[in-house]
This record gives C-alpha cells, structure tokens and sequence, in this order.
C-alpha cells in the first residue's frame, strides 16, 4: 500500500526533464530455440482474442456496454502458444514489495515455477524512493518467498501468482492429461516495484527528481528479461514475457487529494501533455511494456497489464482512482485488465499493507485472470456494472457476472451500509436509500424514498470511513469496500475463495 514519500518536485514538465536511460532492446534470435507454435486442441470452437487498440480509446463512464461473450470454461484455446518459461513481471509500490509483509508462508516450490537466483526482487540498496542497484541473475532457481525489499524477508504475491497459474493448467484446463496438450506450465515471476513511488517514476524514463544512480523500475525490468531469455536459449528452452502486474496506486491517490497531482504529463514518446490522468497512463504503461519486451523477445503473444484496483486509502470518502483504473479496463480492451478489487484481502495491523496471506490471495486472483487471458484466449472481466438505469425512485444496475449468481456476503466482508452503494445527487450530496437488493442472478436494485430531482450518480465501494483502515473489516475497522460478489469456484492452490468481489466504481444513472 503507501509507505507515501510524495517527493512531488514538480519542475516544469517537458521531454528535457524526463531522464532518459532505457535499455537497448534488441537481440539476435539467431541462436534462440525455435518460435513455439500453437498446441493442438480438441475439435471446439476457439475464442477469438480481443484486437489491440490502435489509439488512445476515448473514455469510458462505465455505464451501459456490451455483456462479454460467453467462455467455454477449462478448455485451452486453439490459439494458445506454449512456451517453456512464461515470465510474469510485477511492479507498483509498498503492497507490491510486500512492506511487512511477514510471516514468509510460500517456503516450497509444489511445480516448476522459477525465480532468479538473485532472488524475486533482483535489486539491493533499497529505500523509499528507489534502489541503487540491479542484482544481475546468473541462473534460474526454484520460486520460493522470503526475498527483501528493506532488511528482511517477505512473502510477496508471486508465490500465489505462479502456483496457482500451475495449478489452474493442471486442475481446470487439463494439462498433462489431455492428449495434445502441454505437460505443464512453468511461470518465472520478477518483482520491480519501488515503495511510495508513483507512476511517473515507475514508467519509462522514470521522473526527475530521483538520482541518476538509482535504477529505474521500468529499466530493471527490461533487464531481468534480457537476462532471462538469455539463460532461457542458452538451456535450449523457449521464453516469452506473458504479463506484468500491477500493485499501485495510493501514492496517486494522496497526490490528487492533497491537489499535488503529476499530470499531464508528456508521454514517454515526448508528446507533450499526452498522458492526462492516471487512466491516460495504464494505457501507456502497458503500450510501453510490450513494445520494449518484443523488441528483446521476438515473442508472438503481446503483454497485457493486469492491475488491482485500489481499495486502500485513508483520508477522504471516494477516490478518483478507482475510477480512472475501470475506465482504462474499459478503453483498452484485453490490454489493461481490471483482475479485482482488494477491499476482500486481509491486511495487516498497520492498517494500510495486506498481510501475508492476503498478499498471497492477490497472486491468485492475477492467476486466474492470467489463466483466462493465456489458457482461454479471452479477456478476463471483472464483476462490474454494464447498465444503470432509473424509472422513478428505482435504480437498475445489470452487472457482469463471471460466475452467476450474484451474492452479498456480510460475512467475508463486513457491510459498510446499503451492502456498499451509495447514491449522490449533482452536487455530491449523498441521497438516503430505502433498501438494496439482488433481483436476478445479474441484478442488483437500489430504492430510494424518493425520486432524486436532476441527475444522480451510483456508487460502490467508495465509502471509505474517515482515519478507518483498509481491508474487509472482519479483523481490523474495515475501509472503502462492498459485499456484492459472484459465486466463482476456481480451485485455489492454497485453498482461499476466489469469489470475484464487484469492482469499485462511480458512474451516472441513465434516466
């Protein structure tokens, strides 16, 4: 979460004053094993992956869309490539390095999944506002927690994230038993993320006011994968970046609410004023990732970023944030995948960093959308609303629903009041609701005392209780959360429910 060091010196943007220190990003694939090919599959209709954006999409309020297409559950698409090391490469702040995140619990390697031999985290010298030094790995060892971020050891989420893809291969999609398919599937997890720090310094160039001789995040990644795909070809085993996940944005957050905001900023290509909001750079982000990673790879399959939705602050009721992450899952189809809320994962005393567990929770949770991206061929939903509308004093709200029926648990998540829905007039003035309840599988019904005069706003899970922690409220005072989830019964490696928590999101109400 944020150990929040908001080193916002905010000196005239331009491309003059972003830094500049990428990475060469090319490699002669002259000596590499050979480009793997799509596995067969048996004889069912595959699912067609999304088309990339080729623009910056328009925003989206989140209202009504289109319902995703159904997914045939468990079967691996024609389409899907195998590869033998599939890296995933993680990056954010605090939550991403696990700041307290003890005891270390993932101490055995159940599959084939890989860490370096320099650790999950191949960077030393480390404080609040970055590290000085990149640990260049040298090998592939078996992926066990403990590594460090400050001086002691930590259970991250790349343990959950690796295992339970492994699992999901073998349990839901049949690998090693299925004729034609794989025998299993290997993930190789890296962690780049840096305490406190917020987009601007973890993108490509980085910011200007850490030191040169820090490494930049972004830079440390596109390292680990020269690195790896060395190691890889010189095994004779084949390798692609399939996906970098994110744990970030409460250092966004407090700069917007203390009005210290870093946008616009101008886009890594030098474009000034490009990136306007937090949404503007998830879309860059990810655009960023891929386009360096293939450069270095030749890989065939692209790198989508998948990222938690923020549900932890602790100053104000709402975050624009939240927001901004489903608009970027929504403009860029298949690209920025919107895996989960965390407002469900358990957190620690401090109130602000999910504890070991919880941290292992959210590796599974990116698993599983992993699992639906790479084994299915189709892009992952979230449980989120795609129609809100009013007649009267009644709201409708259609959701997605991965695994209908619809459920409020109050026991999992404690309720927040009205199950987590709060309606506001034009004004932001919160308006008293008679009663919320679920009238379909898909369907959730909010009813007013009265018609609102003029235009109204839904909300969920944006009702953060003041100086109150974050999390699900069953341990500690719970934070900006929901009891509105689905009944998915993804097998868990590590046995925790895996039920898809409804997203967090402030949209208007169509009259």
């Amino acid at each position: 979460m944020s150990c929040i060091r908001l080193r916002l010196r905010l000196a005239a943007l331009s491309s003059s004053a972003l830094i500049a220190g990428a990475v060469a990003c090319s490699s002669s694939s002259s000596d590499a094993p050979a480009e793997p090919t799509s596995v067969t599959s048996p004889a069912t209709d595959p699912v067609t992956p999304p088309p990339a954006p080729t623009t910056m999409p328009v925003p989206v309020d989140g209202g009504a869309d289109a319902d995703p297409p159904p997914v045939i559950e468990g079967v691996l698409s024609r389409s899907y490539v195998d590869y033998a090391i599939n890296h995933v490469i993680s990056t954010g702040q605090s939550n991403n390095v696990s700041n307290g995140g003890i005891p270390i619990i993932s101490t055995t390697q159940p599959f084939g999944n890989l860490m370096f031999d320099t650790g999950v985290m191949s960077m030393s010298s480390c404080n609040g506002d970055g590290c000085n030094q990149f640990d260049a790995p040298s090998s592939f060892v078996p992926l066990v927690e403990g590594d460090k971020f400050f001086n002691y050891g930590v259970e991250t989420a790349s343990a959950g994230i690796a295992n339970e893809v492994s699992h999901l291969a073998i349990a839901r999609f049949k690998f090693g038993t299925e004729p034609g398919y794989p025998a299993k599937h290997d993930v190789l997890v890296s962690v780049d993320g840096r305490s406190g720090n917020t987009y601007w310094c973890l993108r490509k160039n980085g910011c200007s006011y850490h030191p040169d001789s820090m490494v930049r995040p972004f830079n440390q990644s596109l390292l680990e994968v020269q690195a790896a795909k060395q190691l890889a070809t010189a095994a004779g085993q084949t390798y692609a970046v399939r996906a970098i996940t994110a744990i970030h944005g409460e250092s966004e957050h407090y700069a917007y609410t203390g009005n210290r905001a870093e946008f616009p900023l101008p886009g890594t290509d030098g474009t000034p004023g490009k990136i306007a909001d937090y949404a503007d750079a998830l879309v860059e982000w990810q655009h960023d990732y891929e386009t360096e990673i293939v450069a270095i790879t030749g890989q065939k399959v692209g790198v989508p970023l998948f990222i938690s939705q923020l549900s932890g602050w602790t100053d104000v009721r709402t975050s624009r944030i939240t927001q901004m992450q489903l608009d970027a899952h929504l403009r860029a189809p298949g690209k920025v995948v919107l895996v989960t809320p965390s407002y469900p994962l358990s957190v620690r005393e401090d109130c602000l960093h999910y504890d070991s567990h919880g941290q292992r929770r959210l590796g599974e949770y990116f698993a599983k959308a992993y699992a639906r991206t790479v084994f299915s061929g189709a892009p992952w939903e979230p449980t989120r609303p795609i129609a809100v509308t009013r007649s009267g004093a009644v709201i409708t709200v259609k959701f997605h629903v991965p695994k209908p029926p619809l459920v409020f648990d109050t026991t999992k998540v404690t309720d927040p009041g009205n199950k987590g829905f709060d309606v506001v007039d034009a004004g932001g003035a919160l308006l008293p609701v008679s009663s919320v309840a679920l009238t379909s599988a898909d369907t959730v019904v909010i009813t007013l005392p009265a018609a609102p005069v003029g235009a109204a706003r839904l909300r969920y899970a944006q009702n953060q209780p003041a100086t109150a922690c974050i999390g699900p409220g069953t341990v500690y005072s719970g934070g900006a959360r929901g009891n509105l989830r689905d009944s998915d019964d993804a097998p868990s490696q590590y046995g925790y429910d895996l039920w898809n928590w409804s997203v967090a999101f402030d949209v208007a109400v169509t009259n």
